[in-house]
């Protein structure tokens, strides 16, 4: 039994992608890029606490990660040396330590595909607390672009309540990100492609066509819970870009895998597929959700265990220009402490 002062943050990392890569998934959906994730998450992890963190991967093209970690600490950049090349970031994570994490979540992305391994993308999830919305511009130094993101929030019809802002300065023109989580009602609307027009119309997105709207409300009708996403530029027009994401809510692995072999969860991936947007290594995820249980004896000799865990977390379709142009798939890793 190891002791749990002697797992490093890289213990964890590489137990839960062993997990995920088991039947040689790993090579099939990563790549050659796991090796870079985990240099980036070994420099960015705190050196203590239990990991939480996202695999971004594409269904279709060739194979690649890339990161989000979830920040529960806020001295991660500081101890790692990496303050300098994330200044911004640096200074969120100080003003983010101080909101109660059932308010708000937040975190960093590394774009490792793109060669990105030292500067991040931030985020905040404030779920309903608009208030944090202007205290985050200003501890990432860009108040000139909340009133962007404050003109397109205010647009966004019922049922599409924003949750969400992110910010990428390492890609290409900067975009500004805002999203959110439909409502059960709206969803069920959406169905009609006529009242998603409408929605778009509202909203200012310009980009869309008959068949973007037919095949939206085509995963609208399979899908259980919907995420939106838009990118908002640095001169506050909407970009052509809208993601739709399907969420997945089972947490017991063995639902998960049974939603993605026979349920919705392969319904919208055959969708993806017959549009070109994936290609057939979707039928991998099965078996990637999983929770391993194991006994850690902690410092006082009493024995805990730890669940090691992998869940789906949504998968999401980019339209670009009206055309579905790719598709990708979240898994969500983490470590939890049973508790009686």
């Amino acid at each position: 039994m190891k002791a749990i002062e002697n797992f490093t943050q890289i213990d964890f990392f590489d137990t839960l992608v062993g997990i995920v890569s088991r039947g040689g998934r790993g090579k099939k959906l990563f790549g050659d890029d796991i090796k870079v994730a985990r240099d980036v998450f070994e420099k960015v992890s705190p050196d203590s606490g239990l990991p939480d963190f996202y695999f971004e991967f594409p269904l279709i093209g060739e194979p690649h990660v890339d990161l989000l970690i979830v920040c529960n600490l806020n001295k991660n950049f500081a101890d790692k040396n990496l303050a300098d090349k994330n200044p911004e970031v640096q200074k969120m994570f100080s003003w983010c330590s101080t909101i109660p994490r059932e308010k708000m979540s937040y975190g960093v992305e590394f774009d490792i595909s793109a060669g990105e391994t030292e500067r991040a993308g931030a985020y905040i999830q404030f779920r309903q607390n608009a208030e944090f919305i202007a205290p985050f511009f200003e501890s990432i130094d860009e108040i000139d672009r909340l009133q962007s993101y404050l003109d397109v929030f205010n647009r966004m019809p019922e049922g599409w309540p924003p949750a969400y802002v992110g910010i990428f300065p390492g890609r290409a023109d900067f975009p500004l990100r805002i999203g959110g989580y439909m409502t059960d009602e709206e969803n069920k609307l959406c169905t009609d492609p006529a009242h998603l027009q409408r929605c778009f119309e509202q909203i200012g997105f310009k980009d869309f066509n008959d068949e973007m709207l037919a095949r939206c409300a085509e995963i609208m009708e399979i899908a259980q819970s919907i995420d939106f996403q838009f990118d908002i530029l640095p001169d506050g027009s909407l970009s052509d870009v809208f993601g739709l994401a399907v969420s997945f809510n089972e947490v017991h692995p063995r639902r998960a895998n049974e939603c993605m072999e026979k349920g919705y969860g392969s319904l919208v991936m055959k969708k993806f597929e017959s549009w070109g947007g994936a290609d057939d290594r979707w039928k991998l995820l099965p078996g990637t959700a999983r929770a391993r249980y194991l006994p850690i004896e902690k410092n006082d000799d009493t024995v805990e265990r730890l669940a090691f865990c992998v869940l789906f977390n949504f998968a999401k379709v980019k339209f670009k220009g009206g055309k579905a142009r790719s598709s990708k798939f979240y898994l969500h890793a983490k470590v939890d402490e049973l508790r009686d």
